[in-house]
């Protein structure tokens, strides 16, 4: 019988972090460990399963499923690490969901030729979670230092705390990415009425209040 094939995600540039267990807190909590049955740190969902869902080789992550939100885990624990392009290999479906879900989350990846069809998948996913219309002085999380002048510097810095605050406490990238629009926005809309950069922001509180309502 053949084996299944690796699926792996590698840094395919330099990265920030290759320590094995590197991890987003999130999934710290979701996932028991064991360094048994294989090399590497392997990540198990519960007590019964004996496969880990991935496996965490520092340099390398595989997985022999394919699961959603093993790939969705995959990916944030990449960004996690600031690996900005990675490298994808195994099975076709896999690099596929790979590419989609990296892509959504900004990372460069390689190893998977989009066919047009995934292109239309990518761009249709992209507007359903993109916001209503994009912030006047804020574009892509950047500021326009030249209409804002001094002031631009202050709102980005208050956007890259938002930034470190939601990938620390929200795993999937398509509701990082939700959150970080609404955060630009919301700051968008405080500076066309003639805020302060640095009047109370967007934060993780109001984050916190969403979740407790729903």
């Amino acid at each position: 019988m053949a084996a299944e094939p690796a699926n792996v995600v590698t840094p395919d540039a330099d990265a920030r972090s290759i320590r094995k267990g590197d991890i987003p807190d999130a999934l710290r909590r979701r996932y028991l460990t064991d360094t048994r049955g294989g090399a590497g740190i392997g990540y198990f969902v519960d007590t019964t399963v004996t496969v880990a869902a991935f496996r965490d080789h520092g340099r390398r992550l595989t997985a022999t499923r394919t699961q959603p939100q093993v790939v969705r885990d995959l990916v944030a624990i990449a960004r996690h690490r600031d690996w900005k392009v990675v490298r994808v290999q195994g099975a076709p479906e896999f690099r596929r969901d790979i590419w989609i879900s990296g892509s959504l989350a900004g990372l460069e990846v390689r190893g998977y030729r989009p066919t047009q069809r995934d292109l239309q998948d990518l761009a249709r996913r992209k507007d359903r979670h993109s916001s209503a219309s994009p912030a006047r002085h804020v574009h892509d999380g950047r500021i326009d230092h030249e209409r804002m002048g001094p002031d631009g510097a202050a709102v980005q810095a208050n956007l890259k705390v938002v930034e470190a605050v939601v990938r620390n406490r929200i795993v999937e990238p398509a509701e990082q990415a939700r959150v970080m629009a609404k955060a630009r926005e919301r700051i968008a809309g405080w500076l066309d009425r003639g805020a302060h950069p640095n009047a109370p922001r967007f934060g993780p509180s109001d984050h916190q209040q969403r979740e407790r309502h729903r």
